[in-house]
């Protein structure tokens, strides 16, 4: 009879922790011949999931299925046992494509892509709508979804799409569909035993576009007048027209919040896979959005109190993974289709990620390596203004600030003196970061409970100054994003020998609308 080996598992079932002891194979080896050695030789078909011993005790090594293979001695008879490895994780990857394979839609009928307002747009700054603007193949979506997992995020611009899975190992498969050039890990975490209701937005409409040209603006004085912003309100430019998009950690309560009641809200959306409510989580979104949006008269007024908002979280606050660019620029996309004019994000990326592999270097600050860089300097194309705030590092300015299309602003302090958080330097490419400045440095905010504070960090500069820009273009509309962003550099009071560390420095709205005006004359 047939020499075989009878093993007694047929499944091994291992939870990859470190309290977690190996498990041993029971086998029999039958039919052997007189004086043959019963030695088995043992082996596993993926070492990346498991791995096992002389002795067959079977260890996890990662989460997956494999098969352990015992082979006697001499290979004249084999034997397998299924070993499935759990652990308590979760993983995320970013497929990064070749291309994005052929559309679904005709370039020339972009109303299927693209909103009549973000046409608009394009058409008044003379941009044409290209393959940029074309959505990835729903042939190579449903490729990957086939492999497994769930998609989280994607970018059009960048021919990326996140991927949400228990098993780390379908990278393998991901790299494998013939359209992906390569895959990397950009989050890893705990499962989550919470499911969240599904959100349902509903847009704010409030009236108020009002005469008044004269505001007592309360404790956000001094916001302000740093910049000189009273003038633009002083001519009835209240941002009224332009739509302004808050990319941000989250805006807990904030369509509860009465401070906030009559502001337009347009829409909010939280990009992060965990929680789709962005009211839900996070006060930070909440303070930068009352930088430009309340009108409470004698108590806060904004800089943009007429402006349209788009709320869009895209910040993890459990953690720091690089999972939190891809939302960015998810968002950022989403921005450009509804047609928004302006976007504020008061969040960068630099050495604070959970992944080692993910952190940046100085050397990355080039305006186009980091991925929510490139997203930025994408948006800016579409004619996008990004203003976005330097960091609180004092050392070199994160992504995407570092972004040639992005307005970086760093901080000052009511005394126009340097707000001693705010990072600025030199890029790699030799461009002098932050551009300009506003105040940063005990600034005045709403928090989510309503009531006034004082918060410092250059998350409040980008916002302040965010508001007065959008009232600037709202007072001359014939700009384009690109001449604003210079108009605004060169409104500095240190325009003419700009240094660090405040770049062109603190930029006046009076002088900026005297520039535009002569950018503008004969349109």
């Amino acid at each position: 009879m047939e020499t075989q080996i009878l093993i007694e598992q047929q499944l091994i079932e291992l939870k990859n922790d470190q309290s977690f002891l190996g498990r041993r194979l029971i086998y029999t080896v039958q039919n052997l011949a007189a004086g043959a050695s019963d030695s088995v030789v043992f082996r596993v078909e993926n070492p990346r999931i498991a791995r096992v011993d002389s002795l067959g005790v079977v260890w996890p090594e990662g989460a997956g299925t494999t098969y352990v293979v015992a082979t006697l001695w001499n290979g004249k008879a084999t034997a397998k046992c299924k070993v499935a490895v759990t652990d308590a994780n979760e993983y995320k990857f970013r497929l990064i494509l070749k291309d994005k394979g052929v559309s679904d839609y005709p370039i020339g009928q972009p109303l299927k892509f693209l909103s009549a307002k973000a046409i608009e747009r394009r058409r008044k700054q003379n941009i044409a709508i290209d393959a940029t603007d074309l959505p990835i193949s729903s042939a190579y979506l449903r490729a990957i979804e086939a492999v497994g997992g769930k998609i989280v995020a994607k970018s059009k611009w960048l021919n990326t799409v996140s991927v949400h899975c228990e098993d780390q190992f379908l990278i393998d498969q991901y790299k494998a569909l013939p359209f992906v050039k390569d895959v990397v890990k950009v989050w890893q975490g705990k499962k989550s035993a919470v499911t969240a209701a599904k959100y349902v937005d509903a847009p704010q409409t409030a009236t108020n576009h009002t005469v008044q040209t004269t505001f007592d603006y309360g404790s956000a004085t001094d916001n302000i007048s740093i910049n000189n912003g009273q003038v633009l309100h002083q001519q009835g430019f209240k941002g009224a027209g332009i739509d302004i998009a808050v990319i941000d950690e989250g805006f807990i309560g904030l369509k509860n919040n009465s401070t906030f009641k009559n502001i337009n809200i347009k829409g909010a959306k939280s990009f992060v896979f965990e929680n789709d409510d962005p009211y839900s989580i996070g006060s930070h979104g909440v303070e930068v959005t009352s930088c430009m949006a309340i009108n409470l008269p004698g108590k806060y007024v904004g800089t943009a109190p007429e402006a349209n908002y788009w709320l869009f979280r895209t910040e993890d606050g459990s953690s720091e993974f690089p999972v939190e660019e891809d939302y960015w620029v998810a968002a950022a996309e989403y921005a450009d289709s509804v047609g928004v004019d302006v976007i504020n994000s008061s969040l960068y990326y630099a050495t604070s990620y959970g992944l080692d592999y993910g952190r940046y270097k100085f050397e990355d600050m080039d305006g186009k390596t980091a991925m929510s860089s490139r997203g930025a300097n994408m948006a800016a194309s579409k004619g996008i203004l990004i203003l976005n705030c330097a960091g609180n590092d004092r050392s070199w300015v994160g992504a995407p600030a570092d972004a040639p299309g992005v307005l970086a602003v760093g901080s000052v302090s009511y005394k126009k003196e340097l707000s001693y958080f705010s990072s600025w330097g030199i890029t790699v490419d030799g461009r002098m970061k932050p551009d300009v400045m506003a105040q940063g440095g005990n600034s005045s905010v709403i928090g989510a409970d309503g009531a006034q504070k004082n918060s410092s960090g250059t998350s409040f500069a980008s916002p302040t100054l965010c508001g007065l820009v959008a009232c600037l273009w709202q007072a001359f509309p014939k700009l384009t994003a690109a001449e604003l962003r210079e108009v605004v550099r060169q409104s500095g009071d240190k325009a003419s020998k700009p240094e660090v560390p405040f770049g062109y420095g603190i930029s006046d709205m009076q002088q900026a609308m005297k520039l535009s005006a002569t950018r503008t004359a004969g349109r």
